[in-house]
C-alpha cells in the first residue's frame, strides 16, 4: 500500500513528502522516542483505526510503501535509541519488536500486585522507554491509583517498582547514556510548581531538575541521544538546554510567538520545533509551522506551514532522522486539523 505524494509548501516553497492521506488521523511517534530504523530506511507511525485505537505501521522513506506492524491491541511503542528494536505493551505484558526481522517476543510483564487493594488493573502513563543496556523503564499507575516508576530487566522478565508518588508521573524517559538515570515529570495537564525530576536508580533518590521560579512554565522535554543533556520548552518563547546534572542551563533560541515541541539532531548541532504564529491580541494562531534552528547561533528558518491541530494527538511533534538530514512531522490538514505524516528533506534547505 502506498499513499505518498509530494507538494510545494505554500509558505516556504520547499518540497514536502506526505506519506499518508484520508479522513483518519495518522501520526508519527512522539518526539521523545526514536522514529526511524537504524538504517533510516523506514519510519514508524500510528494509524487510527475504525475502533479508535492506534495500529502501528511503518513506511519506506524512499518508496512510501506502508506496512502494518502491530495491531491496535498493542500500545506504548517506543524505539531504542541505539539498537534495532522497539518495546510495547499488550494487556499486562511487555514485548520486544525486532525491526530487522519483524519478530515479536514477550520479555516480561507489569509489576505483580496481588496484595494491592482498589480498582482492578494498572496502566502505563505514556510510552515505554529503554536504557543504554536495554532495561525497560516506564511510569505506571497502580491498581490502588498510586503512581510509580518501574524498571523491567528483560533478562529476568521481572518489573520492579523503584519509586512511588501521589503525583501523576508521566513523560518518563530513561537516560539513553546510562542505566541509572530516569527523567520524569509531575503531570498537571498544564503548568506545574515543579515539573521536571531526575531519579537515581542506584541511590533510590529523586531530585528536582530545573528549579522553577514563580511564573515559569516548563514543558515538552527530550534527552539528547548521548544522554548528556535535556532539551525543553520554557513556555512559550524559549527552547532551553541543560546538562544532565542540572547545574547549567541556557536558551537555544527565542521567538515572540510560541514554540511547542523541540527535537534535536544526534550531533547536537541542529534543533527543530513546531511553532504557532499569532495574528492579534488576544492571541489567535493563524497558522502553525515547522522550524529549523542552528544550535550554536539560535538562528531560525521556517521549513513548512501546517494547519492548526484539531487535538493534542495531531500536534506536529517534529524530530530528525538518525542521519540528521530529514525532519519527520505530523502534518495537520489546513482545513480539518487532522494530522497526516510528512517529511522534509533538508538537502534542499539553506541552513540558517
Amino acid at each position: 500500500m502506498k499513499e505518498l505524494f509530494t507538494y510545494t509548501d505554500p509558505k516556504t516553497g520547499y518540497e514536502i513528502r506526505q506519506y499518508t492521506k484520508g479522513p483518519a488521523r495518522n501520526t508519527k511517534l512522539y518526539f521523545t522516542t526514536e522514529n526511524f530504523s537504524p538504517d533510516d530506511q523506514f519510519f514508524f507511525f500510528n494509524r487510527q483505526m475504525e475502533d479508535g485505537r492506534n495500529a502501528l505501521h511503518k513506511a519506506h522513506v524512499e518508496t512510501g510503501e506502508i506496512y502494518p506492524v502491530l495491531s491496535g491491541d498493542y500500545a506504548g511503542f517506543a524505539m531504542s535509541r541505539d539498537h534495532a528494536y522497539g518495546v510495547m505493551t499488550k494487556g499486562d505484558r511487555i514485548y520486544r519488536y525486532d525491526c530487522l526481522t519483524d519478530e515479536i517476543v514477550e520479555i516480561g510483564g507489569f509489576p505483580h500486585q496481588e496484595k494491592q487493594v482498589g480498582p482492578s488493573g494498572g496502566r502505563v502513563t505514556g510510552h515505554l522507554t529503554t536504557t543504554k543496556n536495554d532495561l525497560v523503564v516506564y511510569s505506571y499507575q497502580q491498581r490502588n491509583c498510586i503512581f510509580a516508576l518501574v524498571v523491567l530487566d528483560p533478562k529476568t522478565g521481572k518489573s520492579e517498582i523503584v519509586h512511588q508518588s501521589d503525583y501523576h508521573l508521566g513523560h518518563t524517559q530513561a537516560c539513553p547514556g546510562d542505566d541509572n538515570t530516569i527523567f520524569y515529570i509531575h503531570e498537571t495537564g498544564g503548568d506545574a510548581l515543579q515539573r521536571m525530576w531526575m531519579f537515581d536508580l542506584d541511590r533510590g533518590a529523586c531530585r528536582p531538575y530545573f528549579i522553577e521560579q514563580d511564573g515559569d512554565w516548563i514543558t515538552h522535554e527530550v534527552w539528547s541521544v548521548d544522554g548528556q543533556y535535556m532539551i525543553f520548552m520554557k513556555y512559550p518563547h524559549y527552547i532551553m538546554i541543560g546538562t544532565k546534572d542540572g547545574h547549567n542551563f541556557r536558551p537555544v533560541t527565542y521567538t515572540e510567538d510560541q514554540f511547542l515541541h523541540p527535537g534535536v539532531s544526534r550531533d547536537m548541532k541542529w534543533f527543530c520545533a513546531d511553532r504557532c504564529v499569532f495574528d492579534n491580541m488576544p492571541p489567535v494562531p493563524y497558522y502553525s509551522g515547522i522550524w529549523l534552528i542552528n544550535g550554536e547561533t539560535g538562528a531560525q528558518r521556517e521549513l513548512a506551514q501546517t494547519g492548526n491541530p484539531i487535538d493534542g494527538g495531531s500536534h506536529a511533534h517534529p524530530s530528525f532522522n538518525r542521519k540528521g538530514d530529514q525532519i519527520l512531522f505530523s502534518n495537520p490538514d489546513l482545513k480539518t486539523g487532522v494530522a497526516q505524516v510528512a517529511m522534509i528533506d533538508l538537502k534542499q534547505v539553506e541552513r540558517p
